[in-house]
């Protein structure tokens, strides 16, 4: 399971403070936290309008973030000078969070992951907005994959991030979701698929409660990666045991070897 972990994000509170200070402490403890809780990658988010700033926080969040682990980051932006500077600063194999068929988007941030050998995060945003359905998250998939192979990225090198969407607003969003995860898993069974899941929760009560049998069934459907929290109680073991049930632990070794090291709760 690809384990991207979310804390340090400007759209955080604490995190948007930090930065403004320059305060690196809190974000050598977000690193350091998510790292030893069993994040794969630490995503990094320095989203800031005022101009040039976004680059200026990217470089700042890397230098305090590889300053203090080895595991290796993810670029969060839509900028495509903040993702310029953070692909050039990354250590060890990045990740780019996202690209997307929004034309001004792609093609910026298209180009820069073809000079790097990097990993992408595909988000089935289309060209006139969010998806509507499991078609339509299909066809925006087929569309990015195209892109990307012609950057010279391989199935592998691609997340593909199906989009949840709040079922606050519509019942049907999580299963409408579920079954795009499935097909997309049918249909390329190299690509790697999960995003950022906690927006299905958005506007209920104890978010974190919805948020865990929303990974739960994803992880059923075919999720194999996942933008979360692993510091959030519940989020490691229920990926662990999700895994075991979907039959992608091979004698369920990685529950066990949790559940000796006390990782379980």
């Amino acid at each position: 399971m690809i384990v991207i972990g979310e804390q340090i994000n400007a759209t955080r509170k604490r995190i948007a403070a930090a930065l403004e200070a320059r305060d690196a402490a809190v974000i050598r403890d977000a690193a350091r936290r998510q790292a030893d809780a069993g994040a794969g990658w630490l995503d990094v988010n320095g989203g800031d309008p005022r101009p040039g700033r976004e680059a200026d926080n990217m470089a700042w969040l890397l230098e305090v973030v590889q300053g203090c682990t080895d595991t290796p980051v993810a670029i969060d932006t839509a900028s495509a000078e903040a993702a310029r500077v953070g692909l050039s600063l990354a250590r060890g194999r990045a990740i780019l969070n996202s690209v997307s068929l929004e034309p001004a988007r792609l093609e910026a941030l298209a180009d820069l992951a073809a000079g790097h050998d990097c990993m992408v995060i595909a988000l089935l945003m289309g060209p006139s907005g969010p998806p509507c359905g499991v078609d339509d998250r299909l066809h925006n998939a087929a569309a990015l994959i195209e892109h990307l192979g012609k950057a010279g990225k391989k199935l592998d090198d691609i997340i593909i991030d199906p989009c949840f969407f709040p079922v606050s607003a519509d019942a049907a969003c999580g299963q409408v979701v579920l079954r795009a995860i499935a097909a997309i898993r049918a249909r390329w069974p190299e690509v790697h698929v999960g995003g950022g899941l906690s927006n299905i929760s958005y506007g209920l009560p104890q978010r974190r409660l919805v948020n865990l049998a929303a990974l739960s069934a994803a992880i059923a459907a075919g999720m194999d990666a996942a933008l979360v929290d692993p510091c959030q109680e519940g989020v490691m073991p229920t990926i662990l045991a999700a895994e075991a049930v979907a039959g992608r632990d091979e004698f369920c070794m990685n529950y066990v070897t949790a559940a000796r090291g006390g990782r379980l709760g």
